[in-house]
């Protein structure tokens, strides 16, 4: 699949939320570039951000016991 640039018009199409949430989110939480006045994120950056590889349940459980529970 080619991956390509997306509009902030077409972020806030695809999370469901405004033009201007999804321009913060796209300013402010992703890697992206500016065209003029515009910004546009690749694809794969936006869904590296709204989907990580790792969670944080996945974190927890790589981690010795000891370090998970918390002493008294």
């Amino acid at each position: 699949m080619k991956d390509r640039y997306l509009t902030v018009t077409e972020v806030a199409e695809m999370l469901r939320v405004s033009y201007d949430t999804a321009l913060h989110f796209v300013k402010y939480n992703t890697d992206h570039i500016t065209i003029g006045k515009q910004y546009r994120v690749l694809e794969s950056k936006l869904n590296a951000v709204l989907y990580p590889e790792k969670s944080v349940k996945r974190k927890l459980h790589s981690r010795p016991i000891y370090q998970i529970i918390e002493r008294t």
